[in-house]
């Protein structure tokens, strides 16, 4: 048997989550029984990292997988596969979640307790990565959590990606701020939006972000849309709120607003919040995930591809 064959995932073994005050293992839900994040590195808040201690921890968390066990934390996560892992100590799989600043602020967020948190630079950590050869490209990079455009040190950020050609680099903005550093990426075909807008409606836009951004957040995504490489690099989506978004009207306009800004690809999810206290209510669960075929639908007539996310995904999975 090939020893370094076994169940794991790109983030076990080669990736971290740089969240607002602690570098932590990843940002997935996987045992519900775990709500607290495994944590790499506690009370971190810029300090220059050691990278030596640091892959001796990923070296002990891939011992476990590699004995056929898994972390507990990571027990019953979709994203755990079986495949031939490479052993060295590099990093290819980076999540960046500072949470600490935002221009909306959305009715499902619970940023707020993050607030007090003082924001840390991203900027060194990948160029100390990028200086040391520990940073491999391709890379797989999520830049999220809050509004990422208007941390302090994002454009640097990105113009040091860019300029080593680093990619994948995956933006979940709200778009509200245009960003030419993000157009140039996706130009060079170097950075994937993720923009989430959860409506197809202004009013329904206004309840959930409670900012009056609707319009300007659609002409940005159109935007970003004609200067995307090629028609996937820029997606949206939906999260459905039950009791606010939750209808095939709302669903119908959204699909449609894809359209008019030239959106390809679309993806579904539920707001995570609500599915982790009402996921055992399988009727409910089964009209939610019954909308999302609705807008699989409505978007194949359009040449538009809607996916599943994360919740949608695991109601799949169970199926």
């Amino acid at each position: 048997m090939d020893n370094n064959k076994y169940y794991s995932c790109n983030i076990i073994e080669h990736g971290f989550d740089a969240q607002f005050n602690s570098i932590n293992l990843c940002c997935r839900v996987g045992n519900e029984l775990f709500r607290d994040k495994l944590k790499l590195i506690e009370n971190y808040t810029g300090q220059k990292i050691n990278w030596k201690e640091f892959f001796e921890i990923k070296n002990k968390l891939r011992s476990i997988q590699k004995q056929g066990k898994t972390i507990p934390y990571c027990e019953g996560c979709i994203y755990l596969h079986e495949e031939e892992w490479n052993q060295e100590n590099i990093i290819h799989s980076i999540n960046i979640n500072n949470w600490i600043k935002c221009n909306a602020n959305c009715i499902y967020c619970d940023r707020h307790e993050y607030l007090k948190y003082k924001e840390y630079k991203i900027y060194p950590i990948i160029k100390e990565l990028i200086k040391n050869n520990y940073l491999q490209n391709p890379a797989d990079i999520t830049i999220a959590g809050g509004e990422p455009t208007i941390t302090s040190d994002f454009d640097k950020t990105i113009k040091l990606l860019i300029k080593h050609n680093i990619s994948p680099v995956r933006i979940l903005t709200n778009a509200i701020k245009y960003n030419k550093n993000i157009e140039t990426g996706v130009k060079k075909g170097l950075i994937n939006l993720l923009i989430s807008t959860d409506s197809g409606r202004r009013e329904t836009y206004k309840k959930i972000k409670l900012v009056d951004k609707h319009k300007e957040v659609w002409k940005n995504i159109s935007r970003y849309a004609k200067h995307q490489q090629t028609d996937s690099l820029v997606k949206t989506k939906f999260i459905i709120i039950p009791s606010i978004n939750d209808s095939k009207e709302e669903m119908y306009e959204f699909i449609q607003r894809n359209k008019e800004a030239g959106i390809k690809h679309t993806c579904i999810d539920i707001e995570i919040g609500w599915y982790s206290r009402n996921n055992k209510n399988n009727e409910i669960i089964n009209s939610l995930y019954n909308l999302y075929l609705y807008a699989k639908s409505e978007g194949k007539k359009l040449d538009i591809n809607v996916s599943p996310f994360d919740r949608i995904k695991m109601i799949e999975n169970k199926k």
